[in-house]
């Protein structure tokens, strides 16, 4: 493939990979970090940038799966972890995150919308649109990144960078106070809701099919393909991520409300005016199709094959974005809301699979490296996430805390961490290496 293709198909990648909380996580990152700002922002760039880079990369060379992956734990695991993940990239959250932010960003500050029947209606009438416009393109998958890597991309980054550029040589205010008490591991948590480490082991899909499209069938090939166009994604989040936080950074006490949503049109507005408002809507329209369009396209590919193809391509996309659609019109704060506690769960999981994937030669490839660092961290997971349905269900769990925080790291939510690294430390020493993946 030519440095132009590499490029196009970067672009196209970055694309997918930019969408809602992409544009409006980052500002508030900033603002809430106060003079801790490094430390976080280092945290966020990890799960942000680096985990989707070595998702891409994991998936390329585990032959551009997620399934193919996780099989290497268990074929039953396998099928149920990818699912999860396609479900929360797809119709659950991140599709309906969406069309609901890009509703929050790009019309309600120009509409000044104020009667809650009439944001409803509007709200309505933008996710119609919004994902009329998704289906034009994921029915043309053929044309997929082609569209967006030479077209929507461009746009959205323009948009972008006048903002970031305008922010950095006039900025808005002073850095104010931290409200992180610890600042890297706040910051790499906060990195979750990005959902890139989730999407790229799915989007490798997409971007390994469209490849081998172009006539290239060496996996070795591929795969150093597919690593280039993720070290140009990669490039592009960081400078974007970095941009925008120092931005919300320096809002200082200007902004009183605490959605990320108004965060990011109150920065608009008050650096270019209305403008501004007019340039992070269309920039928030922009990556949110693009991510969508990415999405309901993995998902489409997924199900499909899931299903043994008795159910086509179109069917299951078409499906994606009416169930999207439905749950979009929920709004944006109750999107969240649900989200955040299904990938603490979900998080950690693909984190280890990626991480064992990377250093697969390095082990040898032992299954029982797999198994029981991917089952501890489940168990672990799972356990939090127990007693935190139990709580809300008015049981009292208070044991189960009690037992975990006892594990470094727990208070700051990363409690597998160092259990996962024990388990896969022990099981590369003791573990037969006859039992192993090429």
């Amino acid at each position: 493939m030519s440095s132009r293709g590499i490029l196009i198909t970067g672009l196209a990648l970055l694309a997918m990979f930019f969408g809602a909380g992409n544009l409006i996580f980052p500002p508030m990152l900033g603002l809430q970090s106060g003079e801790s700002f490094w430390p976080a922002l280092l945290g966020f760039i990890i799960t942000g940038v680096g985990l989707p880079f070595l998702g891409v990369t994991a998936v390329a060379k585990a032959g551009g799966d997620l399934e193919l992956l996780a099989n290497r734990v268990n074929p039953v695991f396998s099928k149920i972890i990818t699912t999860v993940a396609v479900l929360c990239i797809g119709p659950l959250l991140a599709i309906p995150r969406t069309a609901a932010t890009t509703f929050e960003v790009a019309i309600v500050p120009l509409a000044q919308l104020a009667d809650p029947t009439n944001t409803k209606i509007a709200l309505f009438v933008t996710t119609v649109f919004f994902f009329l416009i998704v289906l034009f393109f994921v029915l043309k998958p053929t044309k997929l990144l082609n569209n967006l890597g030479k077209f929507l991309t461009p746009f959205l980054l323009i948009f972008l960078s006048i903002i970031i550029i305008k922010g950095i040589i006039t900025p808005m205010g002073s850095i104010g106070e931290s409200s992180y008490s610890s600042p890297f591991a706040q910051g790499f948590i906060e990195g979750y809701n990005t959902m890139d480490a989730i999407a790229s082991t799915i989007f490798g899909m997409i971007i390994v099919k469209g490849i081998r499209d172009k006539g290239i069938k060496d996996s070795s090939v591929v795969t150093k393909i597919t690593i280039k166009a993720g070290m140009i994604a990669a490039a592009g989040l960081a400078f974007i991520y970095v941009g925008l936080a120092y931005i919300g950074n320096t809002t200082g006490t200007l902004f009183t409300g605490d959605n990320p949503g108004q965060l990011l049109s109150f920065i608009s507005a008050t650096l270019l005016g209305n403008a501004g408002k007019l340039f992070i809507g269309l920039a928030m329209t922009l990556a949110c199709l693009t991510t969508a369009i990415g999405l309901v396209a993995s998902c489409g590919e997924y199900f499909s094959r899931l299903s043994n193809y008795r159910l086509s391509y179109n069917t299951i996309a078409i499906a994606t974005t009416l169930v999207s659609f439905v749950l979009a019109n929920m709004g944006l704060a109750k999107i969240l809301e649900i989200s955040v506690p299904l990938l603490v769960i979900v998080y950690p999981i693909i984190i280890v699979l990626v991480l064992l994937a990377l250093f697969h030669d390095l082990f040898k490839g032992k299954k029982a490296v797999y198994l029981y660092t991917v089952g501890i961290t489940v168990f672990l997971v799972l356990t939090d996430a127990v007693y935190s349905l139990g709580t809300g269900l008015g049981l009292n769990l208070e044991f189960i805390p009690k037992a975990l925080n006892y594990l470094p790291f727990y208070g700051q939510g990363l409690g597998w961490l160092l259990p996962a690294l024990v388990v896969a430390l022990l099981t590369t020493i003791l573990a037969p290496a006859k039992k192993a993946y090429v």
